[in-house]
């Protein structure tokens, strides 16, 4: 029986086709060596050292399609998935160029980042890992690079969609000069995303925020959909898949919209008019501009020259430095955020402007604005932008804040910092506020929001509401 036993191994071992494995982990590749040594298979499977971007079908193979397995890491924690992104979109690319005809299966504990893959997914198996929940995506890969995936009568409509958008939105950014814009805004009920093109000179990036789905909808469908216009979105915009950046947009509280989401730490140039800024697609749930705050910030910077500008929450300074460049006398923006006030001074270096004509201040703009107020300099503004979160809550501030509860007193204080006759231009995202204006006596209101809504945006008229305050 043993004899028998030894026959077939070795006849079945003959028959082996050629099984390589991969791993840039030279500890890795170690440890794989020693497991085959301990089987009896060292010099029968192949393990070997080598970079994801140089993997390729083995030369014994020949020209026949294969099966391919990847376990890549996965972050449990939502600032490693940001950081892997990169990875599994260089992970698409390669099973692309490389292994067309084959099938392949990834192991996965993130469905986010298996979405950055770009490719469609045939079958998903729930299995786990321990505790942790993950999928095993099964992919059929092209038989040519070229040849695109069958889409599903929702996801062309998806991408008629975009082309359209394309070919309208493109004309009007093309003649009035924008570079970044919002493209799509969840149009068609199947795809409830946000996606904004950005693009500089021939660099171009997609930022797509999946709005969370409701309880009514099936998890299992909403991915699939996700799945698919990940999949859309490189072939129609023509973008490389390491370039669409995927968040999620869930209803948020306190600060959590500013918190840092991830640590990839890259920044790319854009151009806003004769302004450049800083952007970040991985790190935060914003990416460093709001972009339907274009026309406010055209404002500001037809408004601003000879004046004494404030930006009140601050963020990371695109108002001040529109305000700059529109030869402000001095600018002061005030943030709580020691993170968004070196990105406010670093978008301002970037366009030339720095020194004590310019001031950074880390403060919380109640307290700060409380104290300025009764300081020997009241009314040396001239113009002060105020665009307060609609909530928020922080260990270094007093209590909460909540627009529609303290915008009177907010806006009240920072008008006694306003000279008489200058301009107090307020702004916010909260869909449900009312300006209280019996308690704005001190100023000539007027309600600018249709003006500074931009085409882009016209699909979200509620995005934001802004008036334009004159201190009597």
């Amino acid at each position: 029986m043993l004899a028998e036993a030894a026959e077939r191994r070795h006849v079945g071992l003959q028959r082996l086709p050629p099984i390589v494995g991969y791993d840039a982990d030279p500890a890795a590749v170690r440890s794989s060596l020693a497991n085959l040594e301990q089987a009896g298979l060292r010099g029968v499977v192949h393990v070997e050292r080598r970079a994801l971007e140089a993997a390729e079908p083995p030369v014994a193979g020949g020209s026949r399609p294969g099966l391919l397995l990847v376990n890549p890491p996965y972050g449990e924690r939502l600032g490693e998935e940001a950081a892997l992104a990169g990875l599994y979109a260089q992970l698409g690319q390669t099973l692309r160029s490389r292994f067309a005809g084959w099938r392949g299966a990834v192991f996965t504990g993130s469905p986010q980042l298996g979405l950055r893959l770009g490719l469609p997914v045939e079958q998903s198996h729930t299995l786990y890992n321990g505790a942790i929940e993950c999928r095993l995506l099964q992919l059929t890969l092209p038989a040519a690079v070229t040849a695109a995936a069958p889409r599903s009568a929702a996801g062309a409509a998806f991408a008629n969609r975009l082309q359209k958008n394309l070919r309208h939105l493109g004309r009007w950014a093309r003649r009035e000069g924008i570079e970044c814009f919002r493209l799509y805004d969840a149009d068609l009920p199947d795809y409830s995303l946000a996606v904004d093109l950005y693009q500089r000179d021939a660099n171009r990036w997609v930022h797509v925020q999946e709005y969370e789905a409701p309880a009514t909808i099936d998890p299992q469908r909403a991915e699939e959909r996700l799945r698919e216009a990940m999949t859309v979105l490189p072939e129609v915009l023509e973008v490389a898949p390491a370039n669409v950046f995927l968040k999620v947009r869930r209803r948020q509280r306190g600060s959590a919209q500013y918190q840092r989401q991830g640590s990839d730490g890259s920044f790319y140039e854009i151009r806003e008019g004769k302004c450049r800024f800083l952007v970040n697609f991985t790190d935060y749930l914003d990416t460093g501009i709001f972009l339907d705050h274009r026309p406010m910030r055209r404002l500001i910077y037809e408004q601003a020259a000879g004046r004494n500008f404030l930006n009140l929450f601050g963020y990371t300074g695109t108002a001040t430095v529109m305000a700059a460049a529109g030869d402000a006398a001095s600018t002061t923006t005030v943030d709580l955020s020691k993170t968004y006030l070196d990105w406010a001074r670093r978008n301002l270096a970037l366009n030339g402007f720095a020194g004590s004509a310019h001031s950074l201040i880390q403060a919380d703009c109640r307290q700060w604005l409380a104290r300025e107020a009764t300081s020997h300099l009241p009314g040396r503004f001239d113009l002060i932008f105020l665009d307060p979160p609609t909530f928020s809550t922080s260990k270094r501030m007093e209590g909460t804040f909540d627009v529609q509860r303290d915008h009177a007193s907010l806006i009240a204080d920072a008008g006694r910092l306003l000279a008489p006759g200058g301009i107090l231009l307020f702004s916010t995202n909260s869909r449900k506020f009312r300006l209280d204006s019996a308690a704005l006596t001190d100023f000539d209101l007027e309600e600018i929001t249709r003006a500074t809504i931009p085409p882009d945006f016209v699909r979200n008229p509620r995005i934001h509401q802004a008036w334009r305050m004159v201190r009597k």
